[in-house]
């Protein structure tokens, strides 16, 4: 069974709005407070979906959620467990992904290597999931495993005091589920994660200290130039 239950996330995150080119994504709606957008992949028909929002946060209180993974499914639609594997280092990590099925389908799961980059120019940040190597995890009972999913979230400096975060991502879900159901459960995902985001920063739910206990998140600030 075929269902895109994630967003990349994953992932992620064909690049990541920022770094990606622009004219290739086409307006959707906007739900919330979020645009989207939409624009054709080349995997199998399916649809790269993204979501943009400004955000009442600081661009490192918008980090102390996107590189801490273990706190994703508090916020993230759909997402059960995300969890960082071992061999982490400051360019990239390796995370174990479990997303809840939408009825009546199966739980997706996958691995991803995970990397953080940055502009150097507009300082915006990319944090990037493609599925890899699956091996690291095996495969786990009464879940379909998922070899081909790409999402992530770009981190961009507005002022001061506002950011915005944009999620973008596309996934063969694998299984038998037509490309048009894939599709429409998929649009609205972004929407989902990027208002539970807003809510969860603008209610000050996020405790910044996590970057310098979280060991993945540790290392990538150290590599991020912040807004002076």
């Amino acid at each position: 069974m075929r269902i895109f239950t994630t967003t990349l996330i994953a992932l992620a995150v064909a690049s990541v709005s920022t770094f990606g080119r622009a004219a290739d994504w086409q307006p959707t709606k906007e739900i919330d407070g979020v645009q989207l957008y939409a624009k054709n992949d080349p995997n199998e028909g399916l649809k790269s979906f993204k979501g943009v929002i400004r955000i009442k946060a600081t661009m490192k209180q918008a980090f102390a959620a996107v590189l801490v993974r273990e706190s994703f499914h508090e916020w993230v639609f759909n997402m059960l467990e995300d969890r960082t594997l071992p061999t982490d280092n400051a360019d990239q990590s390796y995370c174990y992904i479990w997303i809840k099925g939408v009825w009546p389908t199966s739980d997706r799961d996958t691995v991803a290597r995970v990397t953080v980059e940055q502009d150097p120019k507009t300082l915006a940040v990319a944090v990037v999931a493609k599925s890899t190597e699956q091996n690291r995890v095996s495969l786990q009972k009464d879940r379909v495993r998922m070899t081909n999913m790409y999402s992530g979230f770009t981190v961009i400096p507005i002022s001061a005091t506002e950011t915005e975060v944009q999620l973008e991502g596309v996934a063969d879900p694998a299984g038998n589920i037509p490309n048009f159901v894939t599709n429409m459960v998929a649009g609205d995902l972004p929407a989902k994660t990027l208002t539970a985001l807003k809510a969860r920063l603008e209610a000050g739910k996020v405790n910044v200290s996590v970057l310098e206990t979280v060991p993945f998140a540790q290392l990538s600030m150290q590599k991020i130039k912040l807004p002076q």
